[in-house]
């Protein structure tokens, strides 16, 4: 993936990262209700360690999902308000485009990673 460089092509790509960050509470919220069905109708012991397991990642997903997405609000935001991006925001700094495109990747990594031993799961 290409990192834009005019300010006007980055507000582009932010706005994309965050559609698509959003997509993905979205789609793990779904997932959490999907996994909630399951275990009220299957109740053996290894069902429930499976259950658990994607309880976590499920949450543990969100919580990233949820820190990304604020961040690039914030990324958005400082921005249009001046053109600079300088944002630090404790142990997640968002100090250029390229860290954001790195945090991007990653997280589209990690969750398709996710949702696919899900979708396995279920099958």
């Amino acid at each position: 993936m290409e990192i834009p460089t005019q300010q006007s092509d980055l507000q582009q790509q932010i706005n994309s990262w965050k559609t698509s960050v959003d997509n993905a509470r979205r789609e793990i919220r779904e997932m959490r209700g999907r996994l909630e069905q399951m275990a009220h109708r299957k109740t053996d012991a290894d069902m429930l360690v499976h259950v658990e397991h994607f309880q976590n990642q499920f949450i543990c997903q969100m919580e990233v999902a949820d820190e990304l997405f604020h961040d690039l609000k914030q990324s958005a935001k400082k921005l249009m308000n001046n053109g600079v991006l300088a944002i630090v925001h404790d142990d997640r700094p968002v100090d250029d485009v390229t860290t954001l495109h790195d945090r991007m990747e990653t997280f589209q990594k990690l969750y398709g990673e996710l949702k696919h031993e899900f979708a396995e799961f279920i099958k």
